[in-house]
């Protein structure tokens, strides 16, 4: 799998107030105050590990203004527009913060991540390379700049950096993760004659601490990455019984039942994730959550439910950590509108009761996860008798003869389904996997770029969706060679 980028809340944020404004032999001098300064660093903290990036900025700009050589508050800022989109700013105080000092190795990692995200790779490369001189210790700089080599195919510097960060770093396991996949890659290539050291790690990995949530979410992501989600899904729900406190999972989850076109369940995942203290997920040292892609999946999936007030709710917080969200807030007008227009013509819709079919939906769901199939089949069919437009319930009568091992049926639900909410993308993603399943992979391959028509990008490693669509080349040539030459 290739990612594109570390996550930025992953950071280690040096927070000591002793090494704060070494530069000021007395506090008062000019209007700075160390102290103040510190205060304030410590609320625009919390600010960013709640995810209000704004909020964030805000306070550290006013922060700076007593202090203005601490470091960690420089490096905070940077991180703050980093996560706005601000690139321009950011790396303008990414590149102040390491100008003063030099050895900071933590902005220095994050400046690198941040180079590597803007397309800036040689500079990106260069920042870790630097790191590794000062500290050939730290791991992160080893696992980044591993990714950097990975991405550009250089598989066997790769792996070497892999496991240099698994060396400093046993329990490193977005280094174990990369290891699997860049030995997964030389495996494909030939290069390797068994693959028992990709995938296989993580699984013994399982096996070993079976009640270790983070190697169970990150199994998740491999499985996401090969396409098969039936596995990710498995593997999302195991690390929240391990821990039902992993907003990472949770997140994961939610994302994954957007694109099998159940808003209900990504709602629900995201409403628990959203409840977890950022600080509870810090303490733990799991992987953060971006409250920004969180909200966007919310409010996609409040649009395709018609709660288009909650929708424009959320696209609100979104806009706020956008640096450039003028179509963002050009989309609120029009929900606004539409939200408005519908109340005003909610004479002329169907006659039934919107809260009582969203019970229903909620109950077969329900009883869809406890098993009881066929009380979910008809709290579904009821949905349908009440609102015949309701994509919901065809798209959960879909997954159940899915389960149930009946894929053409599942199918027939969710075209229906497509034909009513069409401009839903995760329905497409949906159809595919299952075209996948039923060994169509032509036709998954074409229903994928579907998906992709309307997203815009695909939301996992697109290797095996390439592969699939390549297929559909090879049987063009195949037929092309037959008409040319008769056999």
């Amino acid at each position: 799998m290739r990612k594109k980028l570390a996550v930025f809340l992953t950071i280690i944020l040096v927070a000591a107030p002793g090494a704060l404004a070494q530069s000021y032999s007395n506090p008062g001098a000019g209007g700075q105050s160390p102290a103040k300064a510190t205060e304030l660093y410590q609320r625009a903290k919390q600010a960013f590990n709640y995810g209000d990036f704004a909020a964030a900025t805000e306070i550290l700009k006013a922060a700076k203004n007593f202090n203005h050589a601490d470091k960690d508050i420089i490096h905070l800022l940077a991180l703050s527009y980093a996560e706005m989109g601000n690139n321009y700013d950011a790396n303008m105080w990414f590149r102040s913060a390491v100008s003063l000092d030099y050895n900071f190795i933590e902005a220095r990692n994050n400046y690198g991540i941040f180079l590597h995200k803007t397309g800036k790779i040689p500079d990106a490369k260069k920042e870790f390379e630097t790191i590794m001189q000062i500290n050939p210790n730290y791991p992160d700089a080893h696992y980044n700049y591993g990714v950097i080599l990975k991405e550009q195919g250089d598989l066997d510097s790769a792996i070497e950096q892999f496991r240099s960060a698994i060396h400093l770093k046993p329990n490193y396991f977005a280094a174990q993760r990369e290891l699997g996949m860049a030995l997964y890659e030389k495996y494909e290539r030939g290069e390797l004659k068994e693959i028992s050291e990709s995938l296989d790690k993580l699984q013994n990995a399982a096996k070993l601490i079976p009640n270790n949530p983070m190697v169970h979410y990150y199994l998740g992501k491999i499985w996401c990455s090969e396409g098969n989600l039936d596995e990710a899904e498995k593997e999302f729900r195991i690390a929240l019984r391990c821990d039902p406190q992993c907003a990472a999972a949770h997140y994961e989850l939610a994302k994954l039942r957007y694109l099998r076109g159940d808003p209900d369940r990504a709602l629900r995942e995201l409403s628990a994730a959203f409840k977890i203290n950022p600080v509870y997920t810090e303490s733990k040292k799991y992987p953060g959550v971006n409250l920004k892609s969180m909200r966007e999946i919310s409010a996609r999936s409040n649009e395709y439910k018609g709660n288009l007030m909650k929708a424009s709710n959320d696209w609100k917080e979104v806009a706020e950590q956008t640096f450039d969200n003028r179509e963002i807030l050009k989309h609120i007008r029009e929900l606004v509108k539409d939200s408005e227009r519908n109340r005003k013509h909610r004479k002329d819709m169907p006659t039934y009761d919107p809260q009582e079919v969203q019970a229903l939906i909620d109950r077969g769901i329900d009883e869809t996860d406890e098993g009881n199939f066929q009380s979910a089949r008809r709290s579904f069919n009821r949905v349908l008798e009440l609102n015949p437009y309701s994509f919901e319930g065809h798209q959960n009568l879909g997954a159940l003869y899915e389960v149930e091992g009946q894929f053409g049926q599942a199918m027939g639900e969710y075209k229906k389904a497509a034909e009513i909410m069409p401009d839903y993308d995760g329905l497409y993603y949906n159809m595919a996997f299952l075209l996948e399943k039923m060994q169509l992979p032509v036709e998954a391959g074409r229903m994928y770029k579907r998906f992709h028509n309307l997203a815009g990008k695909y939301p996992y490693d697109p290797k095996h969706i390439v592969k699939l669509q390549l297929e559909e080349v090879r049987q063009e040539q195949r037929q092309k060679y037959q008409r040319d030459t008769g056999f």
